[in-house]
This record gives structure tokens, C-alpha cells and sequence, in this order.
């Protein structure tokens, strides 16, 4: 999916800036009682009870291949809708702020590396002196894409055992 014109949610991950289209975010947390899944990929780090409702949490910096690092105060947990219609959280070093990038602002993605991790990226959005990268957050946590995760009929992602 290429990026678009739009307000984008800005958040870091290793001290670069990322971000994601504003209307695929849910809500922001800090980070709550996350109960391991066994069996579970690596980077599918739980679940957590957001007021009744069971929702996988996804740690975003090994998602997109980086290592993880220790929760600190400003560690949050971005609930996004996935393109099914699950909610999903994603855990991000900390939340920046919420810009409008116009069209020409963004320019396609890069292809660098393993061309398979750039199928998350959608592009590189540049505000200010800052450089964005466009995160595909539909594809990154796609129930589809999480093995081990199936959808219940109430919505709910819920781990299942492999």
C-alpha cells in the first residue's frame, strides 16, 4: 500500500521517528499487565485484558527486525485496527505527536536490504527536518500475518496454541 496525504500518528522506535495513518489508531496506553502466550512468535509478546475485551500485543521493534529493549516510562502500547477488524496492540518506545504529511511530503519506499521487510514500510514522509518512516500498519499486524493468532466471533484476536 503506498502512503497518502493524511495526519499520521509519529512515534519512535530505536530513536528514529515512525508513524501510522491516525485512522488506524484505536487508542494510546501505557503499557498494562501483558500475559505471555505459549507457543507464540517471538515478537507476539501477549495478551492483555483492555476493558474486557482480549487483545494480542505485537512488540513492534522485533516485528520490523530490531532488538527489544526494557519498558521505560514513556514505553506505550498503540491499539491499532488491523485490516480484519481486530484490534491489535503495538508496543512503541514512546509516542511523539500527530502530523498532516501533503503529498509531496512523501516519497515512495526505499528498496534497501531484504526486500521482504520493506513490504511494511509504505513509504518515507519528510516534515520539518525529520525523516518519517511510513509504516504499513495494516500488513505489520495482520491476524493473517501473526501465526498462532485466529479471530473469535466477538472480533477478539485470541492466541491459539500451535
Amino acid at each position: 500500500m503506498a502512503a497518502k496525504e493524511g495526519q499520521y500518528l509519529t512515534f519512535y522506535l530505536k530513536q528514529q521517528y515512525y508513524a501510522v495513518p491516525i485512522e488506524s489508531v484505536r487508542e494510546i496506553n501505557q503499557v498494562l499487565d501483558i500475559t505471555p502466550v505459549p507457543q507464540a512468535p517471538e515478537y507476539v509478546v501477549g495478551v492483555i485484558n483492555l476493558r474486557g475485551k482480549v487483545i494480542p500485543v505485537v512488540d513492534l521493534r522485533m516485528r520490523l527486525n530490531m532488538p527489544s529493549q526494557d519498558h521505560s516510562k514513556e514505553t506505550c502500547i498503540i491499539v491499532v485496527d488491523g485490516p480484519d477488524g481486530a484490534q491489535v496492540g503495538v508496543i512503541v518506545d514512546s509516542v511523539s505527536d500527530v502530523v498532516h504529511l501533503g503529498q509531496e511530503q512523501i516519497e515512495p519506499s526505499p528498496r534497501v536490504g531484504d526486500s521482504s521487510q520493506n513490504g511494511y514500510i509504505m513509504g518515507v514522509g519528510k516534515q520539518d527536518n525529520r525523516v518519517l518512516i511510513l509504516v504499513d500498519i495494516q500488513k505489520t499486524v495482520s491476524v493473517n500475518d501473526l501465526p498462532g493468532l485466529t479471530e473469535d466471533p466477538s472480533g477478539s484476536s485470541i492466541p491459539q496454541a500451535a
